[in-house]
């Protein structure tokens, strides 16, 4: 048997039981190398959580507290400096980060372990070696400071970039609001997912940990569908644990648009054959019927040329929900292109100045904000209908 040490460690992972988490984490860090081998003693380690919008664990849009604290322990074997935090999406502040450390399950994480959570909210620029969007970016200041970063994802479909993963998880190293101002910057879906392989290079992960155990599935990252998928997965390179994982999955080449966007600039191999695997045998783990996002299966079925052409007026629409929607306003203050105001207590989005990022169908935390398919999108099926 090689001893080389492989490209991912993947292990069957049924349910949150404490045990079987702590154990499962263990046993993948084992794999990969021990906790010596992702930081050295006295080092600072921030342990970057998927905490996108306060909501319960139950909800499966955030990472669960338990592969967070069975991550927090493993890497306390080697160093006491040990911070958990995230900068959720929309204002980057104490209060917002209290709220959403205690709703997710972070703050009793950190409680129990004796980890500190990160209240830090400065920020700084940072070089992006080998950049493509940009040369230079922010990142918030306590995560680029940090001897060690180790991210913890949440395997979950999006509807702009196809999936969140390893390489997604670590968008959320940049501050607060400025991640709005990025997707206001590079808007078109391919621009955006070059900038957020940008973030990956400047952030320098030193590990991944991805809780799998539940993921979600149709209208991810946060208002999809729960579903159980039963794994958790680690590695030092998130490329290659999203194609993998999204070979699980089910997930046709380009999907992943991040991924896609790493093969396409040479970063990646996107060989999911090449890829090394330790750990439990995977075929028991493949997703069968996984749903996807529905944003782009209207528009699959046209030509190349014609999708080129027509595409924007077939993506579907965020539009508010008349009986869920609250005039909270906090999709407002985050839609990156302004399209949103808010008439009589509720909202209103303009569809021409809507740029199909669906930023405040991600981050309403009342479900007030539904995806809408375009009359032209539906032309194929009237047409079948009118010659049936």
């Amino acid at each position: 048997m090689s001893s080389k040490t492989p490209d991912i460690a993947l292990l069957s992972c049924p349910g949150y039981d404490r045990d079987v988490v702590e154990a499962k984490v263990a046993e993948a860090f084992r794999l990969m190398g021990g906790p010596s081998s992702v930081a050295r003693e006295g080092e600072s380690v921030f342990v970057k959580a998927n905490c996108v919008v306060p909501m319960e664990p139950e909800k499966c849009a955030t990472t669960h507290p338990e592969v967070v604290r069975a991550v927090v322990r493993q890497l306390q074997e080697v160093t006491d400096r040990i911070t958990i935090g995230d900068s959720p999406g929309g204002p980057f502040n104490r209060n917002v980060l209290k709220r959403a450390y205690e709703r997710t399950g972070m703050a009793a994480v950190a409680a129990e372990t004796g980890a500190q959570l990160n209240f830090d909210t400065s920020e700084t620029n940072v070089p992006v070696p080998g950049g493509s969007q940009l040369k230079r970016l922010l990142l918030c200041k306590p995560i680029a400071d940090a001897d060690r970063l180790v991210s913890v994802s949440k395997l979950k479909t999006h509807v702009f970039m196809g999936l969140t993963c390893a390489i997604k998880n670590l968008y959320g190293t940049v501050p607060g609001m400025q991640k709005f101002a990025y997707h206001s910057r590079f808007h078109d879906e391919e621009e955006f997912a070059r900038l957020i392989v940008d973030v990956v290079l400047a952030a320098g992960a030193d590990f991944h940990v991805v809780d799998g155990v539940w993921g979600m599935e149709g209208n991810g990252s946060v208002w999809g569908a729960p579903c159980r998928l039963g794994m958790i997965a680690a590695g030092r390179d998130p490329f290659a644990l999203d194609c993998y994982l999204g070979s699980l999955l089910g997930l046709k080449e380009g999907f992943n648009q991040p991924l896609a966007a790493a093969i396409d600039r040479g970063i990646f191999h996107g060989d999911v054959s090449k890829i090394t695997v330790a750990g439990d045998d995977p075929e028991p783990l493949r997703a069968r019927n996984f749903k996807l996002p529905t944003k782009k299966s209207a528009i699959a079925w046209l030509p190349g040329p014609m999708m080129r052409r027509y595409s924007s007026l077939m993506l579907i629409r965020p539009y508010p929900s008349p009986d869920r929607c609250t005039g909270c306003s906090k999709c407002a203050d985050i839609c990156p292109a302004g399209a949103i105001t808010i008439v009589n207590g509720k909202a209103v989005i303009d569809p021409k100045a809507c740029i199909r990022c669906y930023c405040c169908h991600e981050l309403c935390e009342h479900d007030g904000l539904d995806l809408e398919r375009p009359l032209f999108a539906d032309a194929r099926r009237l047409f079948s209908r009118s010659r049936s």
